[in-house]
């Protein structure tokens, strides 16, 4: 749909009357706006606390990894199996960042349609004061996106596993004998990566920028 049909969904089913005319808030498009607001506040503090239960399992893979590593006599199996778990976390963590960057962006899109027919555009104008623009470039506030810097640093947890992963499953020759325990722990890993990767997609996808109508199951 494009945005005056989109506006016209959030109308007044009936021109109100001049006399008894209804507060920009009491409006089917003031009440939408109140829920896209509280909707987009819910998806950023499940965002953190995703991420707070991420980095529980993470650390902890982290810890019995480096415990494993520094031990007398080291087990080999152990290093393989805390390094999968730590790079499968860390390949869910990277994927729920950006399923939860998609959601957060959606409600800030209905705002940003829906200030429009009450408030005017509040959320859309940003307020640049001589600080952030020519301030002190160590102190002063910049324009970074924390969502996007944490996605960064997930991508990067996520190639240091799989260094650590790739580490464990060495050394690999010809002129050894087959290791079963890391061609099982190798193939499972892989598998679960590509599941997490295929099946985690939510069922609706929309390719095309804009707005999208989502089909009514029968």
């Amino acid at each position: 749909m494009n945005t005056d049909e989109y506006k016209a969904r959030f109308a007044e089913p009936q021109p109100p009357r001049s006399k008894d005319e209804p507060k920009e808030a009491d409006t089917r498009a003031g009440r939408a706006l109140a829920y896209a607001l509280d909707i987009r506040k819910f998806e950023i503090e499940l965002y953190w606390k995703r991420g707070t239960y991420f980095w529980a399992f993470i650390a902890a893979a982290f810890a019995g990894y480096a415990l494993t590593y520094k031990a007398t006599a080291p087990d080999p199996w152990l290093s393989i199996l805390f390094s999968a778990l730590g790079l499968v976390f860390s390949f869910a963590w990277y994927l729920v960042n950006r399923g939860s960057k998609f959601w957060q962006s959606n409600w800030e899109r209905h705002v940003d349609l829906l200030e429009d027919m009450t408030l005017g555009p509040l959320y859309k104008v940003v307020a640049v004061t001589a600080d952030n623009s020519a301030g002190n470039p160590l102190t002063s506030p910049a324009q970074f996106s924390v969502s996007k810097l944490n996605q960064v640093l997930s991508v990067f947890v996520v190639v240091v596993w799989l260094l650590l992963f790739a580490r464990s499953l060495l050394p690999i020759s010809c002129g050894l004998p087959l290791d079963s325990y890391k061609l099982v722990v190798f193939f499972v890993v892989t598998v679960f990566l590509l599941l997490l990767y295929s099946l985690g997609k939510s069922s609706n996808q929309f390719t095309t920028s804009g707005l999208h109508e989502r089909p009514q199951e029968k």
